[in-house]
Parts: C-alpha cells; sequence; structure tokens
C-alpha cells in the first residue's frame, strides 16, 4: 500500500479546517508518521468512519464494509469526494 507523506497529512488538515463547523466532514484521523490509511468522519452519516488510501491514480474512500465509495484525483477534489457520499439513511432508503 502507497504511504500518506506528512505534506499530504498536513494537507488534510488544512481542507479539513477550510469547511464550516456545521460540515459533514466531522474529522480525520491517522496513526504514525506515514500512515498506509487515514480516517475521515462524518456527522450527517451517524459518525461513519471512511478509510482513505492513497492509489495510483489519486486517493480513494471505502466504507465501513471495506467497499470503495469514492475516488479523488486529487486531495483538493477530496473535498467533493467526501460530500458525494449519501447519508446512511438515504443509502438505506435506495436499497429498500
Amino acid at each position: 500500500m502507497k504511504t500518506f507523506s506528512q505534506s499530504d497529512l498536513d494537507e488534510i488538515d488544512k481542507l479539513w479546517r477550510s469547511v464550516p463547523a456545521d460540515h459533514m466532514w466531522a474529522g480525520w484521523s491517522a496513526a504514525g508518521a506515514e500512515p498506509e490509511e487515514v480516517w475521515l468522519y462524518r456527522t450527517r452519516a451517524h459518525w461513519r468512519k471512511f478509510p482513505l488510501r492513497k492509489t495510483d491514480d489519486g486517493f480513494a474512500l471505502f466504507d465501513e464494509k471495506d467497499r470503495p465509495v469514492a475516488e479523488a484525483a486529487s486531495l483538493d477534489d477530496l473535498l467533493t469526494a467526501v460530500e458525494s457520499i449519501p447519508a446512511l439513511a438515504a443509502s438505506e432508503a435506495a436499497k429498500g
């Protein structure tokens, strides 16, 4: 797996700090100096945790069952990818 550099983590933090306090992206976390995975958290989806991983083409977000749910070519596109994932209630209604 590819690892996140300190500059990647700094950019993720900068993006997160740029959103309003009531935005769906509630936070993020990572473990280690060069983690293979960063976790993004959303409030409007009942505190879902989305693993973010680097890919050959950019970045990919996964759900709690490790299924890909969104991709971003760059960290600048990450915010749009986070916003594009439906909340749990919406995704459950679509299955119905």
